[in-house]
């Protein structure tokens, strides 16, 4: 399914038997299925109001703020800045995640619109150097076979809410 420009440009179906195959802990509903959809082609899909123009995540049948039924999943750039940040220093046993040094999870931020924020771990840097306010970019990791999304540090400055 492809959607229009105002929302869902690019959007495309991935079936739901091929969503489970590569994310089976996933308990996919029809909302949640565009953004994990969106992983397989290395996406990151969140909700968009084609009455309002909000963004939102997770996606949800009404938008929260003109409650419009008029949502639909549309792809964003995933730049932004380190809004909030957590080091982890325990946590499951997870192929690729080691705690010592701290594993940096971090609420980022998204240029498309202040308050708009998705949580990911970030890499290629160590954890000393990312701090809030630190402009980073959407890069995708694999974990148990699938791709998921992470943040990486950038050279360019980004303008939240532009």
């Amino acid at each position: 399914m492809s959607t229009d420009a105002a929302a869902g440009e690019g959007v495309s179906e991935v079936s739901d038997e091929t969503i489970l195959e590569r994310y089976p802990a996933i308990r996919l509903d029809r909302l949640n299925k565009h953004h994990y959809g969106g992983y397989l082609s290395r996406r990151l899909i969140m909700g968009r109001c084609a009455d309002c123009g909000r963004w939102h995540t997770p996606l949800r049948p009404r938008c929260p703020e003109c409650w419009s039924d008029a949502v639909l999943p549309a792809p964003v750039s995933g730049r932004g800045t380190v809004h909030l940040l957590t080091l982890l220093h325990q946590g499951p046993p997870s192929a690729g995640v080691s705690y010592a040094p701290p594993w940096p999870l971090a609420a980022v931020e998204l240029v498309e619109q202040t308050g708009l924020r998705f949580v990911a771990t970030v890499v290629d840097c160590t954890s000393e150097q990312v701090r809030i306010g630190l402009p980073v970019e959407l890069t995708w990791i694999t974990r148990d076979g699938a791709p998921w999304p992470a943040f990486r540090p950038s050279s360019e400055a980004v303008d939240v809410g532009a």
